[in-house]
């Protein structure tokens, strides 16, 4: 089981892929239609963030790097630059589609957390500011992301704020507070060493969470999107600008606060990547199923830009910022 787990982990981009996959041929030949996800959206929410929130050890952010100007900065361009580019692309690209131009809302609205701390590691960026910055970030989701949605979503998508807050709030608080609970129960028993050993695991499970998900959702509009091809054109071509824009606009910011590589690439993952587990949690409990959907194709489009962004494009951001 801890191999299965661990593959999961290392491979995610390509399991959330033939998941997907697979998921539009099942729908498409068996009915899904008429299915209640939201029952799904709960257990896999549950899945995905308990374990990722267990192995988000929150007490280093006390240790960790004291560098304001870029966590607020990163915070900054997450929340608000990225809301701003996300209301552009929905109001532009994905005008006539507004269940996928939401999700394009939600995009910017929910920043990434906990894959901040991963994608960093990758990058040879500042792991310690990425802590600070996820850890931040994702306590600030319930509170800035209920308002931003409201504000640059309400037009497409009729919802309760205070209903929103309350969602996010026990889907982030909830986990986090019986995560830390575990967490310490684990070292208090078995010790440091044991935690840390089951620790890499943690995201394996959260994975089978984000599978389950993006399995039900793609499913339920599984003869929709097959008939209408159109819709996949529109969010690959939405998501690919909102990417691009963040992540020229956070280049020249890290060049203008003279900002070096390892800093540099954390404004510009935090401003280009955006939150899975949350995002997809959110809106298979209370938004549309075209609305979750799109956020299921946004995985296996993310991970690969992001891949992109780092290998590719990276050393050239490396000679912009260190020269």
């Amino acid at each position: 089981m801890k191999k299965i787990l661990m593959e999961l982990k290392k491979r995610l981009y390509l399991y959330v892929f033939f998941d997907f996959i697979f998921a539009l041929a099942a729908g498409y030949f068996i009915d899904f239609r008429h299915l209640n996800i939201k029952p799904f959206g709960v257990a896999a929410v549950f899945i995905m963030l308990y374990p990722m929130l267990t192995g988000m050890v929150i007490e280093k952010v006390k240790k960790a790097s004291r560098n304001f100007k870029l966590i607020i900065t990163t915070l900054t361009f997450a929340y608000i630059i990225a809301s701003i580019t996300a209301f552009f692309v929905s109001r532009t690209i994905l005008k006539g589609f507004p269940e996928i131009a939401f999700a394009m809302v939600m995009v910017g609205a929910i920043p990434c957390s906990n894959m901040l701390i991963g994608w960093s590691g990758i990058a040879d960026a500042s792991v310690e500011d990425a802590l600070v910055i996820a850890v931040v970030g994702l306590l600030l989701i319930p509170i800035l992301s209920p308002i931003i949605l409201k504000i640059s979503g309400g037009i497409f998508v009729s919802f309760k704020i205070k209903t929103l807050f309350i969602i996010l709030l026990s889907y982030i608080i909830v986990p986090l507070i019986l995560g830390l609970l575990t967490r310490h129960m684990i070292i208090k028993k078995k010790g440091m060493d044991y935690f840390l050993n089951i620790k890499k695991i943690f995201p394996g499970i959260s994975a089978t969470g984000i599978l389950l998900i993006v399995f039900f959702s793609v499913a339920k509009v599984s003869r929709i999107v097959i008939s209408k091809p159109i819709v996949f054109v529109m969010i690959f071509v939405g998501l690919i600008v909102y990417y691009a824009i963040q992540t020229i606009l956070s280049i020249i910011a890290s060049k203008i606060l003279k900002l070096n590589y390892e800093q540099g690439m954390i404004l510009i993952l935090g401003a280009t990547a955006s939150s899975q587990a949350i995002s997809l949690s959110v809106a298979a409990t209370m938004f549309g199923a075209m609305t979750v959907f799109a956020l299921s194709f946004k995985p296996i489009l993310q991970v690969f830009y992001i891949m992109f962004l780092i290998y590719t494009v990276g050393p050239k951001i490396r000679k912009i910022l260190d020269n």
